[in-house]
């Protein structure tokens, strides 16, 4: 029969919060980098649009004009991708969830500080536990608005894998020595 104690289910749970928390970090950084580079880009062109037009003013040359009006278009276009893509919007809601969930993984890290302790007992645990879960599962639903295709390949690429189940020596680096399980398994 499978036997799954409060302490193993606070680990699971505890470990599936810092993954997702890790992944809408990196996510964010990614998306704010994406969206800083298409804004010096536009940058970029707009600059490219001022020179090529003062040169057509200046020469009256025609290739100057097309030049200008060419980078004017890429730059209209650049512009409307960005507003489409809203990079900024994405980043600052990935940003947010990993804070909540932040604090989530710091409750959780205390409620089992406070049973191992025995701060609280068992009851008071699965009381905590409860909250924590109903807490996660606001922040699960506020967090679906963000493109999941994103969020995925975020995933990926923060854990190296497709599953989100941390092993115990993954978790272990997120919790003091005291509630590392590997190290009082292995001692």
């Amino acid at each position: 029969m499978f036997q799954l104690s409060l302490v193993d289910h606070l680990r699971l749970t505890f470990g599936h919060v810092v993954y997702r928390q890790r992944a809408h970090s990196q996510l964010a950084l990614s998306l704010s980098r994406w969206s800083r580079r298409l804004r010096a880009a536009e940058v970029m062109v707009m600059i490219g649009v001022a020179f090529t037009a003062g040169a057509a003013a200046v020469t009256n040359n025609y290739a100057y004009a097309v030049a200008s009006a060419s980078l004017a278009g890429t730059a209209v276009v650049m512009l409307l991708a960005g507003l489409m893509m809203e990079l900024d919007v994405s980043a600052q809601t990935h940003l947010v969830c990993a804070g909540r969930l932040w604090l989530i993984r710091e409750r959780y890290r205390a409620l089992m500080t406070d049973l191992v302790d025995g701060a609280i007992d068992l009851e008071g645990a699965r009381q905590g536990r409860d909250l924590l879960m109903n807490d996660l599962h606001t922040i699960y639903e506020r967090s679906s608005l963000v493109r999941q295709e994103a969020y995925q390949s975020a995933s990926k690429a923060v854990a190296g894998f497709d599953d989100v189940t941390l092993s115990d020596e993954e978790i272990d680096h997120f919790l003091p020595k005291s509630l590392q399980k590997t190290t009082k398994t292995g001692a």
